[in-house]
This record gives C-alpha cells, sequence and structure tokens, in this order.
C-alpha cells in the first residue's frame, strides 16, 4: 500500500491514476456545504467514470486552498476493507447465520433463525490477535430470535493484506467461530411438587408452555404428586411417553431426606450436579435417565422469572448434553440482577424478575 497526498490543484494531470485508488479520509461535497464526495473506504472510479469526474471537478472548484485528497493505492496482493470484511466474516461464520452488509466496512452476522449462539471463544481471541482483524460477538450461550445481529467483523486498515486472511482461514480451520444452533423440538414433561390453588396452577401452566412454546418443545404432560412410588411412577410413565426432558418442580432438594431422591434412587438415575454456582438457581440440579434429562427448580414461582433454569433450558433444547463441569462454570456472570436480563431467552420482558 502506498499513502498519497494529491493537492486540488494538481488533480487534472493525475486523473488518469486515480481511478482504483482508495480515499483514506471523508471528503467534504465543498459546493452543497453538506454531505460528502467520497467516503473513507470508497474506491474511486469502482463503478461510474463520469460520476467521477464530475466530482473531482467539483472538488477543484470549491475546495478551500491547500486541500489535498489522501489516497491509498493498492498493490497486487491488497483488497479493500469490503472484501476483507466479506471474507473474513464467510470464514468465522457458521450455517446458522446469514451475512448482511458490508455497512460502514462492517459484515453483520445474523441469526438465520430462533435457536442457540454458539461462539469458540478460544479461536475467537486468537484470530483477533491477527493484525487489522476485529470480530466482535454476543455472549455464547445466548438464546436468540431469527434476525438478531449476533456478531460483526470488518477488518480496521482501509486496504487489507490478503495473506492475513489465510492466517485467519489456519485458524478456523473450516469449523464455524460463530454459529446459531437450532432449538430442537424436544417432548417435555412436568413433575410438579407442589399443591397449587387453581389461580397459582393456571400461571404456572401458562408460563410453562409459553416458554416450552417459544423453544418449539412438546409439552406431553404435567402432573402433581406427593410420594416416592408416585415419583418414580410418573417418571416412568413420561419416560415410556418418550420424554425426553423432564421438569422437577418443587420439593426440598437441600433436604437429604427429600422424596426425588429415593425415587430416583429406585429408577437407577444418578445425579449429575446437585447446585449451582447462581443466583437465582442455587438448588438447580441436573440428572440423566439414559438420553432423558431431569432438571430441578425449587418452587413453581421459579417458572414466572427467569432463573438460572432458563439459561440451561436453552442449552438442553438445543442439543447440548450438560454436564457437572457446564454447571460450574456458570458461576462467572451467575449472578442475575436486572442488569444480566440480557442473557436469557426473549420470552418476553415481563418474565424479567
Amino acid at each position: 500500500m502506498k499513502a498519497i497526498a494529491v493537492p486540488v490543484e494538481e488533480l487534472r494531470p493525475d486523473w488518469a491514476k486515480l481511478p482504483g485508488s482508495v480515499s483514506a479520509t471523508n471528503v467534504p461535497d465543498f459546493a452543497r456545504g453538506t454531505g460528502f464526495l467520497f467516503r473513507k473506504g470508497d474506491i474511486l472510479g469502482n463503478s461510474d467514470g463520469s460520476s467521477l469526474s464530475a466530482r473531482l471537478e467539483s472538488l477543484i472548484a470549491h475546495a478551500p486552498a491547500g486541500y489535498s485528497l489522501h489516497l491509498l493505492q493498492m498493490e497486487a496482493d491488497e483488497i479493500s476493507e469490503d472484501e476483507a470484511g466479506l471474507r473474513l466474516a464467510g470464514l468465522v461464520a457458521g450455517p446458522g447465520v446469514e451475512l448482511q452488509g458490508p455497512v460502514e466496512s462492517r459484515v453483520n452476522l445474523v441469526a438465520k433463525g430462533r435457536g442457540l449462539l454458539r461462539v469458540d471463544q478460544a479461536r475467537l481471541d486468537r484470530l483477533n490477535e491477527v493484525p487489522g482483524v476485529a470480530v466482535f460477538t454476543l455472549y455464547d450461550g445466548m438464546a436468540v430470535n431469527a434476525g438478531t445481529e449476533v456478531a460483526g467483523a470488518k477488518v480496521i486498515p482501509l486496504v487489507y493484506p490478503s495473506t492475513r486472511l489465510d492466517e485467519v482461514a489456519e485458524i478456523v480451520a473450516q469449523k464455524p467461530v460463530v454459529d446459531v444452533v437450532p432449538f430442537r423440538p424436544l417432548r417435555v414433561a412436568v413433575l410438579v411438587r407442589e399443591h397449587l390453588k387453581p389461580g397459582p396452577r393456571a400461571r404456572f401452566s401458562g408460563a410453562v408452555s409459553h416458554k416450552l412454546a417459544w423453544f418449539g418443545a412438546e409439552l406431553l404432560d404435567i402432573a402433581v404428586v406427593d410420594s416416592a412410588e408416585a415419583i418414580a411412577a410418573r417418571l416412568s410413565d413420561f419416560k415410556a411417553r418418550g420424554a425426553e426432558l423432564i421438569l422437577h418442580v418443587g420439593g426440598h432438594s437441600s433436604d437429604p431426606l427429600d422424596l426425588i431422591f429415593p425415587a430416583l434412587h429406585s429408577l437407577g438415575v444418578e445425579m449429575e450436579r446437585h447446585g449451582a454456582p447462581a443466583h437465582p438457581g442455587t438448588l438447580f440440579w441436573l440428572a440423566y435417565w439414559g438420553e432423558t434429562a431431569l432438571f430441578g427448580l425449587a418452587s413453581c414461582g421459579m417458572f414466572s422469572k427467569t432463573t438460572l433454569g432458563d439459561l440451561f433450558l436453552a442449552r438442553l433444547m438445543a442439543g447440548e448434553h450438560l454436564t457437572a463441569q457446564t454447571i460450574a462454570r456458570i458461576g462467572y456472570g451467575g449472578f442475575f440482577t436486572r442488569e444480566m436480563a440480557f442473557r436469557f431467552p426473549p420470552y418476553g420482558l415481563e418474565t424479567h424478575d
């Protein structure tokens, strides 16, 4: 790349050299007193030679004395920032996102459909260490709607060496760095350990149905039970009916004698993790019964709010197999104040506590 400054007084003899050069600055439209003849990053004469001549004539006639046009001349292995941004975005994007732009040299990565945002932070960090590369994202593990801008990609210089993108390609290794994984239509059953009056029961059922419908899941049943034998029997019934996820709501999981524990033991179900480093949601628990996931929340009231369970619900709906290690890592950012509302599935703001 070669940077040159061309005084307006010297423009006419050098016009033949200008097409293909890149404007290094925003060049004001001095005649109109508003707007720009060229914007930073514009390739001069890229589309319409007559338009280029008219704009240069206007610049010569109306620019203040001593004004210079600052230009960048590309070498053979260099490309414009727009082209580089498009290539960069194409390298990092997975099948669940589409590219939009470039807009002011930035290419947006947009969710094609409703799903779970997945960002490989380790590779994201590595590619952002490549000089001139800038890829920025929302947080990994967020549930997003179709059309959500989940990331942006651009290069910082106006002219960029294409060999740098070869470095990016090596880091990416043909695996998405940013993707949106569609939710799966899981079959879900709910086991309730609280006897609710008609009003609270209706609110609870409505909240459960609303959240599961947002993911596209199928609600098999909501059952109320009050003994270890009834819990085991109902869990067996749910599994026989094809439940892929069972939500256990209520009980006292901090009590080692709570009825859920002998029921799980009688079925040969082992706890994956009991307790989570988050608030609200400390008493969350997770178990697996073959391919069926079971997780517990402290009370029915938790479904009228957004808690840790909502974050894990989104990940399960996207087909992720949660582990004790997964739950342990939620502590960073696990203090769910109002300011953290953006991290939760956008069921509707009324669900945030």
